[in-house]
């Protein structure tokens, strides 16, 4: 029987169905169901008014809610419009947080907000048998905002009741609420035993903090904090500092003794942040930085942060910590850039640094009206300065307006031309002083450098489509690229000129490039075919070829000097082959390959290789912890980087060639017996993986081999174990790293639901 208001209402009693409909009332008994949108409602009796949309239902209460069920309940009265109403002896499910409630009486307002009598909670998704933990309480009462308020309550661990509580609050959803966090405990050899205990503060729905204790038995004991502020979509704040005190610490010893500073002092402290902010008048204001207390920090100290993995790496091998602060403009196509900039370095004394600071840029382009004529400039003025040390330094302001010709000669020939008129102007505080590399000097301080850049480029594109029906393809388009483009800069004098960035040196250059490229375009016969037959399934990692997908990409590019002098001085013609290939066969699997082969003699310069896979079974299991809907995956990755004239400064950048050599201090001066880098520069396999051993364990390793010196340098790896009931994780991390040397432990465990920290740290590494 179908009713008006959008109810759909059947029901039975044994095999006679008995429905009584009145004006505005529908009663019906037996197996009734009740349908309105998305909402099911079966009961043994049903009382329906269609005026007020309330409902009253009795024996085998059950419904069907996109956000909500109940699972079962002796009796339900209920506004199906409010979604607010009693429960009574029920069993409720919320989605959101995978949150259970069962209780003598329930009651639902507006919302997820729900008030229990005489119940328990739980995220756990316990089919059958012991509970491994809940919650039994005389009141529950859970706010719209996802927090659970108990009283005169007892935390039971499966069916033990362990604790007590009078009264607590506890945050059922994965965003934090203020409170202690669960604390993170860890081992090394260099450090011993560390505990870190967070406390989260949700300050307002657009600020939150984090602050933490964190104590290592043999190194160190201190205080982290975090602050963060999200004002809108586009403006964000985050400020993050720490202070330890390393008065533990006996061993000070350093393992890589070719840096400027190896001293490791005993209070230690960095504050590191970013804001971005966009005023009223459309100018953006934003700024990164980053201070530390010694040139050790990042390396030993900085994965005491919540940062991504990535992230974190950068920041461990970076030689600079960067700060900058600004502001930003755009006018359809101009824009306009202030900047000041400072960087502190962790390799070389930190006095010889230079800093660039302030630095103005302005660019844009326009297009000439009834011409095919593209002008763009490019303005960028600023102040290099450094505390003290060699070298020069000064004011400098780099003008390069640009002429661009587009031109078609045919359907399938076509280029470009392009002519950059330059002028660079600086003013020194001091003049260029004499060494190896700039011999010369003028002794002025306000010097000029004109010049031209003429670019010439012309090329074609030819395709063919090809139909196909295998590998889930309908059709494969392959794509020729032929190109050959032309550089011309003259060349000038610059002797006079302090090398402060790559602007200051301009080499002369009248080289031809040939290059090509070939493409190869797949379209899906069946574009992301649905694996299930059932509509309503969400696939969390959709597999299969997209309509149209780039499925492999070769580029081959080789350059010409037509001024160079013959090889045999070892001044060569031709420049190595630039080799690009891109293989993406499928979604699950991608091939990189970037290198460098050398012309004469025929050698590999440098390449970096890469295969990542991932598994193509689609994941429709969804559990509170992200690791466990993550696919399988593999990569394995290849680089290296043949030795140069200038390779022994990756070895140890404070050689000095203006200096005389120190052979004790730096044996690895070219100058001194047996000095000098006698092998590649970089050689090295690095691999990752991640794997469900089982539907609850999951594991994770990557590591980093120097093939140079036959040694790892970098070993992770980590397991995850998540309960029979999807409702806690115990997760294992071992870390070991050369610089510093140690090995390292750690172990977290999380209630899910109960606040589960957002924390790099607390998931797999």
């Amino acid at each position: 029987m179908a009713a008006r208001g959008g109810y759909r209402c059947t029901g039975r009693r044994a095999h006679v169905g008995a429905i009584q409909a009145a004006k505005h009332k529908i009663e019906a008994t037996g197996n009734v169901e009740i349908k309105r949108e998305q909402t099911t409602l079966k009961a043994d009796e049903v009382r329906v008014d269609r005026q007020t949309q309330d409902v009253e239902a009795k024996g085998k209460v059950s419904m069907d809610d996109p956000e909500w069920k109940i699972k079962s309940a002796d009796a339900l009265q209920m506004n199906l419009e409010k979604e607010t109403g009693e429960i009574q002896n029920g069993d409720l499910f919320i989605e959101q947080g995978q949150v259970s409630f069962m209780g003598r009486r329930l009651q639902k307002f507006d919302g997820q907000a729900y008030h229990v009598d005489d119940g328990f909670f739980t995220t756990c998704l316990c089919d059958s048998g012991r509970v491994p933990w809940r919650v039994l309480a005389e009141q529950i009462d859970l706010n719209q905002e996802g927090t659970s308020v108990v009283r005169n309550a007892y935390f039971y661990v499966f069916d033990v009741p362990v604790m007590y509580i009078p009264y607590a609050f506890f945050p059922l959803k994965t965003e934090r609420e203020t409170g202690l966090l669960f604390p993170r405990l860890g081992f090394s050899n260099k450090d011993g035993f560390r505990y870190q205990q967070p406390f989260y503060w949700a300050i307002s729905k657009s600020m939150d903090s984090t602050v933490a204790f964190d104590v290592e038995s043999k190194t160190r004991e201190g205080l982290l904090g975090e602050f963060r502020s999200i004002l809108n979509t586009e403006a964000n704040f985050q400020l993050n500092s720490s202070y330890f005190n390393e008065s533990l610490r006996t061993d000070r010893t350093v393992v890589d003794q070719t840096i400027a500073d190896t001293h490791i002092p005993i209070s230690r402290w960095s504050i590191i942040g970013t804001h971005r902010y966009p005023t009223a008048s459309d100018w953006l204001t934003y700024s990164d930085f980053g201070a530390y207390s010694d040139s050790l920090y990042t390396r030993e100290l900085v994965d005491r942060y919540d940062l991504p993995r990535i992230q974190e790496a950068n920041a461990v091998v970076s030689r600079y910590g960067r700060s900058r602060v600004g502001t930003f403009r755009s006018w359809g196509d101009t824009y306009l850039n202030g900047q000041l900039s400072f960087y502190q370095d962790f390799v070389q004394f930190a006095k010889q640094t230079l800093q660039a600071t302030p630095g103005l840029s302005f660019w844009g382009r326009r297009f000439l009206d009834g011409f095919p004529l593209e002008f763009r400039w490019n303005m960028a003025g600023v102040n290099y300065w450094r505390r003290e040390g060699g070298g020069s330094d000064g004011l400098r302001m780099d003008i390069k307006p640009e002429f661009i010709l587009p031109f078609r000669l045919s359907n399938f020939l076509f280029g470009s031309l392009n002519v950059a008129p330059r002028e660079t102007l600086y003013h020194l505080y001091r003049p260029v002083e004499a060494n190896l590399l700039q011999p010369q000097t003028t002794g002025d301080r306000n010097i000029s450098r004109e010049l031209v850049e003429i670019r010439y480029t012309i090329g074609t594109s030819l395709n063919r489509v090809f139909t196909v029906n295998s590998l889930g393809l309908g059709a494969v388009k392959h794509v020729i690229e032929p190109e050959i483009s032309y550089l011309f800069v003259p060349g000038v004098n610059q002797s006079s000129i302090p090398i402060m960035d790559n602007i200051d040196r301009v080499q002369r250059r009248n080289v031809f490039t040939f290059a090509v490229t070939n493409r190869i375009w797949g379209k899906a016969a069946n574009p992301l075919a649905a694996v299930a037959s059932e509509k309503d399934i969400e696939l969390l990692n959709p597999t299969g070829f997209t309509a149209v997908q780039d499925i492999a990409s070769l580029r081959l590019a080789l350059s010409y000097n037509v001024n160079k002098a013959s090889s045999t001085n070892g001044d060569k013609k031709a420049s190595d082959l630039d080799m690009n290939f891109r293989l993406t066969p499928t979604g699950y699997f991608n091939f990189r390959f970037d290198g460098g082969l050398g012309t004469g003699p025929w050698q590999i310069s440098q390449a970096l290789a890469t295969v990542t896979m991932n598994d193509p079974r689609p994941i429709i299991r969804r559990v509170l912890d992200a690791d466990f809907v993550r696919p399988n995956s593999f990569s394995i990755g290849y680089q290296f980087l043949r030795n140069t004239p200038n390779g022994f400064l990756t070895q140890d950048a404070n050689i000095n060639l203006n200096e005389p050599p120190n052979c004790t201090q730096n044996p690895l001066d070219p100058r001194c017996p047996g000095g000098g880098l006698n092998q590649n520069v970089l050689g090295s396999v690095n691999t990752s993986t991640f794997f469900h051993l089982t539907d609850n364990i999951v594991v994770s390793f990557s590591a980093v081999y120097d093939l140079i010196n036959k040694t790892s340098i970098g070993l992770r790896g980590g397991a995850k174990y998540l309960s029979a009931c999807e409702c806690w994780t115990a997760t294992l991390n071992v870390n070991q790293q050369v610089n510093p040397a140690k090995t390292g432990f750690s172990f977290n465990f999380n209630l899910l639901g109960l606040g589960t920290q957002n924390s790099q740290q607390s998931g797999l590494r």
